[in-house]
C-alpha cells in the first residue's frame, strides 16, 4: 500500500473515530445517573478490574493522583462507588463499583449497542461482516500495542 493510500485510510479511521466518539459521549447521559464521561471511564476501569486504588485509577486515566480522587468522590456521593482503605496498604484508598454502578455502566452499555444496530441497520450485511473483521483486527493491534509500550 502506497503511502497516500495509507493517510487516506488513516484519515477514514480518524472520522470514524469523531462519529463513535460523539455515540459514546451521547450515550453517557442515557445512564441511571448524572456522570461525566471520564467518571464513566472510572466506572468501567472498575467493571474490568475489581477494585482499585485510586493511584491505579489515576495511571489508568492518565491523570494525577488528585484528580482522580474527585472524580472517585463524586461517584461515591452519587452511589456509583464505594471507598475504602485498601488491605495491603493503610495511606491508600481502593474504590469498587456498588450495584448501582455496575446498572450505570449497563444502562450505557445497552443505550450504545441500541444506536450502533441501529446505524449498522441501515448498511449492508457484506459491508457490516467486512467492518467487524476489520475493527477486530484494530482492536488486536491496539491491544498489542499498548501491551509493548512502556509505562513511564
Amino acid at each position: 500500500m502506497d503511502p497516500a493510500e495509507r493517510t487516506e485510510l488513516a484519515q477514514a479511521v480518524l472520522d470514524t473515530s469523531r462519529g463513535m466518539l460523539a455515540l459514546a459521549i451521547r450515550s453517557v447521559s442515557s445512564g441511571t445517573a448524572p456522570v461525566t464521561v471520564v467518571q464513566h471511564r472510572v466506572l468501567v476501569l472498575l467493571e474490568g478490574h475489581g477494585a482499585l486504588t485510586v493511584n491505579d485509577v489515576a495511571a489508568e486515566l492518565g491523570v494525577d493522583q488528585s484528580n482522580a480522587s474527585r472524580h472517585c468522590s463524586s461517584l461515591e456521593r452519587l452511589g456509583l462507588v464505594t471507598r475504602t482503605p485498601a488491605a495491603h496498604d493503610g495511606r491508600s484508598v481502593e474504590v469498587a463499583l456498588t450495584a448501582a454502578g455496575r446498572r450505570q455502566v449497563e444502562s450505557v452499555r445497552a443505550a450504545r449497542l441500541v444506536e450502533i444496530s441501529r446505524i449498522l441497520d441501515g448498511l449492508p450485511d457484506d459491508s457490516v461482516r467486512e467492518m467487524v473483521r476489520a475493527f477486530r483486527a484494530f482492536e488486536r493491534a491496539s491491544q498489542e500495542e499498548r501491551a509493548t509500550t512502556p509505562v513511564i
